[in-house]
């Protein structure tokens, strides 16, 4: 049932004013923090610069060999490199030394840490502080009890013995056997969780008593590797659960308060996508009773800075239980700061510098801000949910936010939060989240639609990521139900990852193969403008009576498994036909052992007489549409050769007209076989598709190339599609290793990846464990 009180009517709700807070200076009138080094990279570290610009601070940016070229390096006002991400020493960012003398050599007198990497660690601020530099942070006290899950529980045991705690186990006894007897006490199913960290790191539900020790050890190995430590603990898990925390604040002076909830129940393994706040489910008293007994969590130890106490929260009983606390500023910030009229960052510069909260008068007699409106976080992520959220890489060709395109709304707010640009490099070496998109309205139903617009009109070309996949989870009807609960993705997986907007995306996707035909027809008269041969109309052909000198392209669809669209024009670009290719010889029959350029041949034939048919009366019973192409805002670049080129067009396809978002790589070369990639975004698909266009002539080339790609598509030796390093071989050599059965165990941007059999026969592994693997190489192979 719906918890949440009656909200005021949309005419009553105004987004609240940002809450400055003054600069405290020394006695000698000078600023406490003038400079501040942040001890991170990527979305994080744009957002702190935001900030310290605002705020009249110097940023000042660490940054390893991989991130030269990144946003927030251009952004900071001041960058310093830490050299190669893995050095002898390991990654810098991770070096409390390496950051310590960094912030020492250039004159910081705060350091920022972040989320991730050392923001936690307790060592790293102790360190800091022994510096004379600033924390922005807890105290190492407050960070050793609290951001470790094990001691956390341990000491509200005995400090806080009303603070309701899930079942489990928190001991510091880490044998396999002791944990699985533990595991057995509580009762399945339980939680594996790594002690030592969060952002669903080190996690796994076991259902089942003999999946157990396999579980553990994967989560013990994640956990070790992003935290440093591989202990675990183990909490009975609750299968109709809600996710919601709150952001507290401490100062120096002894006071902690509330910035009130966020609701983080839409995860996907174990890491959030959407937040929201505030919860939609949460009642008045028990948003207050929860606030109340983190805010007694700050105060017991004096906490200083921003934190979040997290809750499980019990759907069928309305019951809270504490989970952890994160010492740290939170991904999912940004939500708060809407809702609250706050800068997170700017209270964590104000509070280390001595700021008292009460001075500020922006609290209630309970220590609980003012809250307004609506607001939900998305978190745009480099993966494929339709590949089990397989991580993707490589450079972004397009970024354009929908803050460019769509007018500035009267009622609703957006902010993108990002750390990527056009251009910008999705890395292995680092998390796969590329930005966050935050929106205020006032009400949660006019906030769900305003950002599944924003997300249809935010243009992300050339990396894989979750884009659709977001839009699907906003527009399900189990959204709008507030009771949702964790298992919201993975109940409803096979729903979400199909497009939220059209009921056959394959069929609108070869429909739309058009737009590389059309632009690459755009261009060609463009160029044809410019020379001698100006005059001559672009459809021109000389040898008329040829059959095969028609107005035609190919397009393949990548997405499609490669199917090729045969795009024939009539009427100059006016009228379209979209043929799917058929390159099967009708009187032969398939045989699997005919020789690649016996196969070759027929079907260049195949192709030859589809081209020259399209004049044949068959052809006229096909469909034909009527497109039209305009430029749309002015942004078009037709001519590009040997850079990408971007465009923003308006197409009309019969009576229905759609915006796309265009990236095109460097026009067709004379090399044999040469295609241009052509990326569309289509709003009303959410999303974006990838074509290759093809002329008649390099399409025929192209065919050699790509038989070898398919027959190696069928090896029984699968390749590693991106670089990433062998954490376990499960196979020894020589074994059989059957189809769907786990063979490695790899990692790329920080994600664990299970490498499968594809076919039954022995087992023969090409690396070995701690391996680096390059793209393409074979990991294993079965004969």
């Amino acid at each position: 049932m719906n918890r949440q009180s009656q909200k005021p009517s949309r005419s009553t709700v105004n987004k609240l004013p940002k809450l400055q807070c003054p600069q405290i200076r020394t006695a000698g009138g000078e600023r406490v923090i003038k400079r501040v080094l942040i001890a991170n990279r990527g979305e994080i570290a744009c957002r702190v610069i935001k900030t310290s610009r605002r705020i009249g601070i110097t940023s000042i940016a660490v940054f390893t060999e991989p991130d030269a070229a990144s946003l927030f390096v251009k952004e900071a006002d001041e960058a310093v490199p830490l050299g190669p991400i893995s050095g002898p020493g390991g990654n810098p960012h991770l070096s409390i030394s390496v950051l310590v003398k960094a912030a020492q050599e250039h004159r910081a007198d705060a350091i920022h840490p972040g989320y991730g990497y050392l923001s936690e660690n307790p060592e790293f601020a102790r360190e800091v502080q022994r510096a004379g530099i600033l924390f922005l942070g807890p105290s190492p006290e407050s960070m050793a009890v609290l951001g470790n899950k094990r001691a956390a529980k341990d000491y509200l045991l005995e400090h806080a013995p009303e603070v309701p705690l899930i079942p489990g186990y928190n001991g510091s006894e880490q044998s396999v056997d002791r944990l699985i007897k533990e595991a057995d006490r509580i009762g399945y199913p339980v939680l594996i969780k790594a002690s030592a960290g969060g952002g669903g790191k080190g996690m796994r539900i076991i259902h089942e008593r003999n999946h157990f020790s396999d579980e553990l050890a994967r989560a013990q190995s994640e956990a070790e590797r992003s935290f440093g430590s591989s202990d675990c603990i183990i909490e009975k898990y609750i299968e109709r659960s809600k996710h919601i925390e709150i952001q507290i604040l401490g100062d120096i002076h002894g006071q902690v308060v509330s910035l009130l909830d966020r609701e983080c129940t839409i995860q996907r393994r174990h890491q959030k996508v959407i937040e929201e706040a505030p919860s939609p489910w949460l009642s008045v008293e028990l948003r207050q009773a929860m606030s109340k007994t983190a805010m007694h969590i700050g105060k017991l130890l004096r906490y200083v800075s921003a934190g979040t106490v997290e809750f499980i929260v019990d759907v069928d009983t309305a019951k809270y239980y504490f989970l952890e606390v994160n010492t740290r500023i939170q991904v999912e910030h940004p939500i708060t700061e809407e809702t609250t009229g706050t800068d997170i960052v700017a209270l964590q510069v104000y509070v280390a510098s001595g700021g008292s909260l009460d001075e500020l008068g922006y609290f209630d007699d309970n220590g609980l801000s003012p809250q307004a409106g609506h607001a939900i976080e998305c978190r745009l992520c480099a993966e494929d949910p339709s590949r089990d959220f397989y991580p993707d890489l490589g450079t972004i060709q397009r970024w354009t936010p929908a803050s460019e395109i769509l007018p500035i709304s009267r009622d609703e707010y957006a902010r993108f939060d990002a750390g990527i640009e056009t251009g910008s490099q999705i890395s292995i070496h680092f998390d796969s989240l590329m930005a966050k998109i935050v929106v205020w309205a006032p009400t949660r139903s006019e906030g769900v639609t305003y950002m599944a617009k924003l997300l249809a009109h935010t243009v992300c070309i050339g990396i894989r990521s979750n884009q659709a996949f977001l839009q699907s989870c906003l527009l399900h009807e189990k959204f709008r139900d507030p009771e949702y609960t964790t298992s919201f993705i993975p109940k409803l997986m096979s729903t979400l990852i199909r497009n939220p907007y059209v009921k056959s995306l394959d069929e609108t996707i070869r429909l739309f193969s058009f737009i590389p035909s059309m632009l690459q027809q755009q261009r060609t008269a463009s160029n044809t403008r410019k020379g001698p041969f100006a005059s001559v109309q672009p459809s021109f052909k000389n040898q008329r009576m040829d059959t095969a000198n028609i107005q035609a392209s190919f397009v393949r669809i990548p997405i499609l498994g490669n199917e090729t669209i045969l795009v024939s024009w009539s009427a100059g670009q006016e009228l379209v036909r979209i043929i799917p290719l058929d390159t099967t010889d009708s009187k032969q029959e398939a045989d699997p052992n005919m020789k690649p350029s016996v196969r070759l041949a027929r079907e260049y034939n195949a192709i030859s007489a589809q081209v020259r048919g399209l004049s044949n009366a068959d052809m006229a019973t096909l469909p034909l549409h009527r497109v039209t192409m305009q430029i749309r805002g002015g942004r078009t670049d037709l001519a590009s050769r040997e850079e990408w080129s971007l465009g923003d067009f308006s197409v009309t396809v019969d009576t229905q007209r759609h915006a796309v978002y265009t990236a095109c790589s460097p026009q067709l070369t004379a090399e044999p076989g040469s295609f241009q990639e052509v990326y569309a975004h289509i709003p009303s698909l959410g999303t974006y598709v990838k074509y290759h266009s093809f002329s008649l002539l390099s399409y025929g080339e192209s065919l050699r190339a790509l038989t070898d790609v398919e027959s190696a598509a069928v090896d029984k030796s699968p390749r590693a599609t991106m670089p990433c390093k062998v954490l376990s071989i499960l196979k020894e050599e020589g074994e059989v290793l059957k189809v769907g059965e786990i063979a490695m165990v790899v990692e790329s941007m920080k994600m664990e990846m299970n490498i499968l059999g594809t076919a039954e026969g022995k087992f023969n592994a090409k690396f070995q464990k701690g391996d680096a693997v390059e793209e393409g190489q074979v990991l294993f192979t079965v004969t």
